[in-house]
């Protein structure tokens, strides 16, 4: 296909149809990049979280800080799981 048709076409993934029959790889790819989640529960979860530190009693608190803490608030129940798991493996 050349990329003028590509270009006209209003419909991306009518083009992407078309595509994938040639090349595979661009059936793959573009469904990645077309792709839309399916919910965000996600999103939703963390703007609560960092409304709920984000409080006017913390109005000093740097944007940099805040996403430290964010960061902290998702990753620290996967740490502290590795940590069960890495002494329980050392007691047996």
């Amino acid at each position: 296909m050349r990329l003028q048709a590509l270009l006209s076409q209003k419909n991306p993934l009518t083009e992407l149809r078309r595509a994938s029959s040639v090349v595979l790889w661009i059936a793959l790819l573009g469904g990645k990049v077309c792709a839309v989640p399916a919910t965000s529960a996600v999103p939703e979860r963390i703007f609560s979280a960092t409304g709920n530190v984000m409080t006017k009693k913390r109005t000093r608190l740097t944007c940099d800080h805040l996403k430290e803490l964010m960061y902290l608030h998702e990753v620290w129940p996967k740490v502290r799981e590795w940590t069960a798991i890495k002494k329980a493996r050392l007691v047996y």
